[in-house]
């Protein structure tokens, strides 16, 4: 019974990210049911796509707790966020074709917050051996949360072509420049994060940072 209420508790998604959920999700639905009426058809797959996928920080949230694995605080309000971002006001507000800076900019954020919050959990969840030296750990944790935030960018690239396959919209909008480039602006931010933290925590540890 104590061992089940420290997992209840160890991640907890507060009422206030709850009110964000609900509020985002209304909206979604007021529009979907506005493209039913007016059988927009593109409009309402998109609108049941992304009211489908804010619902995937939640369910991250509660295996994380299932496994009693940490997650980084803020990390539902963050994807729920993100998820907004991207898919009603990137997709269905036209974000994507008003402002062209808006799919970089959010896959560039994608590959920073991937980063961070690889980061936070690895060193949450990992011990560091005994033969292994502080810093040659903290170069393993910055490698490996570059390569989780490089396929969570490839993650998100299959997700847009296969949203265009099962339903009637049009995500992958330039082809292969539009992918590669997503995928780019993606790995070059989560490089710079990665790199940052290892620099940095070099910098605070230069009398003792030897590989």
């Amino acid at each position: 019974m104590g061992l089940q209420k420290r997992r209840s508790r160890l991640n907890k998604a507060g009422k206030f990210t709850v009110g964000i959920a609900l509020i985002f999700e209304i909206i979604l639905l007021v529009h979907g049911l506005t493209a039913l009426w007016q059988k927009q058809w593109p409009d309402l797959g998109l609108s049941a796509l992304a009211m489908a996928t804010i619902l995937v920080p939640w369910l991250l949230h509660y295996l994380a707790n299932r496994v009693h694995l940490k997650l980084p605080p803020g990390f539902v309000m963050a994807g729920v966020v993100f998820i907004f971002l991207a898919q009603y006001l990137g997709e269905i507000r036209k974000f994507y074709q008003t402002f062209w800076w808006w799919d970089i900019f959010l896959h560039g954020l994608f590959g920073v917050l991937a980063v961070l919050f690889a980061l936070y959990m690895l060193q949450s969840n990992l011990k560091k051996q005994g033969q292994l030296s502080k810093a040659r750990f903290t170069l393993f944790l910055a490698l490996l949360s570059l390569c989780f935030a490089m396929a969570c960018s490839a993650a998100w690239e299959l997700f847009e072509y296969m949203g265009d396959i099962v339903l009637p919209v049009k995500m992958v909008k330039g082809g292969l420049e539009d992918t590669m480039s997503d995928l780019f602006s993606g790995s070059l931010t989560a490089l710079l994060t990665a790199a940052g933290y290892y620099f940095l925590w070099r910098f605070m540890h230069r009398d003792k940072t030897r590989i």
